[in-house]
């Protein structure tokens, strides 16, 4: 697991800090730092992360 700030807060104690699992045995939900909630499946985040991506991107070109 890796511990990130991320733009996001936890919707059970409002901390923005969340663990990423990085390998397969870690599993694949995205959880809060603080109190191990649940937020996200790790794959949802990185479609979010690429879409906002792209979007960067298109407006930087505009």
């Amino acid at each position: 697991m890796m511990t990130v700030t991320l733009n996001l807060d936890c919707s059970v104690c409002g901390h923005d800090r969340f663990r990423l699992p990085i390998k397969q045995k870690g599993g694949a939900h995205v959880t809060c730092a603080n109190c191990s909630a649940y937020k996200c499946q790790i794959r949802d985040l990185e479609k979010a992360l690429i879409a906002a991506g792209r979007h960067r991107t298109a407006v930087s070109a505009a």
